[in-house]
């Protein structure tokens, strides 16, 4: 199962469109996919109560919360590759993805004797692609933005080691917020690679 997590929160934007790529991609090639848009989604702030890391062993903690969270940590953990396609926010990925990495404190134990929490361990590890959309140029978004820190921030308790980066710059003007070739190509060379590492390990 490959897993598309579009955290755009603008309808029809250029990362629905890339995402609308990726799906019809898989389609073709008939890969198992899903894609999740989080602005569909409910997912509440952490309330800091740490009752979820109090459980000791790698069974993820319970959180107290009625949201669409614990469906969404389901629907990832089925996945031997996420794709997150983001515009980039203030230097960053979009805030909703910091409520949710608050939100997984789920897979961490912390009893009250410990310094700090301890990752538990997930049973099977998953590959990880970030794809970022922003005005400026690809280049720069290692450079002088936190998205890659974030993203690995995401990765670690889901047990994502391997990570490729896709920046796609320049979308800043109205007339740039469309699909280029290169951007076409790029999105090809995304589910070619995933196609072929699926029909490798069906």
């Amino acid at each position: 199962m490959i897993t598309i997590l579009n955290f755009s929160p603008r309808i029809k934007g250029l990362n629905d469109k890339i995402c609308d790529m990726l799906c019809e991609g898989f389609t073709e090639l008939k890969v198992d996919y899903q894609c999740i848009k989080l602005r569909e989604l409910t997912i509440y702030e952490c309330s800091n109560c740490r009752s979820c890391m109090k459980s000791p062993g790698d069974d993820l903690g319970t959180c107290h919360l009625t949201d669409d969270m614990s469906q969404f940590i389901k629907s990832i953990l089925q996945s031997k590759c996420i794709i997150l396609s983001s515009p980039i926010n203030c230097y960053d990925l979009p805030s909703k993805l910091q409520v949710i990495l608050e939100r997984m404190s789920i897979f961490c134990h912390w009893s009250d004797d410990m310094y700090a929490p301890k990752v538990r361990l997930m049973p099977h590890d998953i590959n990880g692609i970030l794809i970022t959309t922003s005005a400026m140029p690809g280049v720069m978004v290692p450079l002088v933005t936190k998205a890659r820190k974030t993203f690995r921030l995401f990765a670690k308790p889901l047990r994502i080691k391997r990570i490729t980066y896709y920046h796609l710059g320049f979308k800043g003007r109205a007339t740039d917020m469309a699909v280029t070739e290169k951007d076409k190509k790029t999105v090809r060379c995304i589910v070619a690679k995933l196609a072929l590492d699926a029909a490798a390990t069906a």
